[in-house]
């Protein structure tokens, strides 16, 4: 259930937790696809299995790429590469935890199999 604030209105991100924490969840915005890291490629790179069905070669950027560690079966935001390889080519955005994950399926916004990891 999302926590009212003290003007009474929800914020549809938040979420309350069982010992009571509340949970910010970032959702995927226009032209953003939810996705899942198949295999670690070396150099920056993760193979990721996408919601919308492809398989992407993804690229960390450099500002995350020390402090975003990601590892197989991470369920992550990915941003397409508009241009010569959108199918087949995209840029790394966000990384969710194992916690944030379980609200996003309990959303309906990913597969039951992104949880399996």
């Amino acid at each position: 259930m999302a926590k009212k604030n003290r003007r009474g209105k929800t914020n549809k991100n938040r979420t309350q937790s069982a010992d009571g924490e509340v949970i910010r969840v970032r959702l995927p915005q226009e032209g953003e696809v939810l996705g899942q890291v198949i295999q670690l490629l070396g150099g920056g790179l993760l193979l990721t299995k996408c919601v919308d069905g492809k398989v992407r070669q993804v690229r960390i950027p450099g500002k995350y790429r020390k402090r975003m560690w990601t590892r197989t079966g991470d369920v992550i935001i990915c941003m397409p590469e508009y241009g010569l390889h959108p199918e087949s080519k995209g840029e790394l955005v966000h990384r969710f935890r194992k916690n944030e994950t379980k609200i996003l399926f309990q959303r309906g916004l990913i597969p039951e199999e992104f949880l399996e990891y």
